[in-house]
């Protein structure tokens, strides 16, 4: 009885260290560095019914409303080109335990909207993070950072929610069309 019991934890065991191995080598991957060519990406957005103007005069309205930054909020824009930049700080997206170490991080970032009839493109690029030096008792006092994202789940993070600025835009369109007709 003793040794099928002996057995049985050892399984155990065995399958606790594969468990903790597993969890461990997740974790890592999350903290891979990142590479300046990740911190740019794109998304194309198909627009159909919408030309140019709209979709430059939607996109302008769209920026003026959602982007929250220090900076001038439309940095450049050009209707020969069809181009639009901007820059606009969103709070870190985090989930769960996570938010309550990273609960006064921002990130900064610039969008570049390249406007064609029916479509658009949106580059984000300059994607910082940021948060304010703290104190507390326990781990005293900690540096503040303003500087480019570090770690790839850093940027795992943080990529979604950029990518649905693209829906929130085409959203967006159709509803100043239907102000228009007021």
């Amino acid at each position: 009885m003793y040794g099928l019991r002996k057995r049985k934890w050892s399984k155990d065991l065995i399958k606790q260290f594969f468990l903790f191995i597993s969890l461990f080598l997740v974790g890592c991957a999350g903290l891979q560095p990142v590479t300046d060519t990740n911190r740019i990406f794109q998304r194309v957005i198909q627009a159909p019914g919408y030309s140019k103007e709209q979709i430059f005069n939607g996109t302008k309205i769209w920026i003026a409303e959602n982007f929250n930054s220090a900076k001038a909020v439309i940095e450049y824009e050009n209707k020969d080109d069809w181009t639009i930049i901007g820059n606009g700080i969103i709070p870190y997206p985090c989930t769960g335990f996570d938010c309550v170490a990273k609960m006064n991080w921002k990130v900064p970032f610039t969008m570049r909207v390249d406007i064609k009839d029916q479509k658009f493109r949106l580059t984000f690029s300059n994607i910082h993070l940021s948060w304010p030096p703290s104190y507390n008792a326990t781990f005293g006092a900690q540096p503040g950072y303003n500087g480019p994202v570090r770690t790839q789940g850093d940027l795992d993070a943080i990529k979604p929610k950029f990518l649905k600025f693209g829906d929130a835009l085409l959203a967006s369109f159709k509803t100043n069309r239907q102000k228009s007709d007021w």
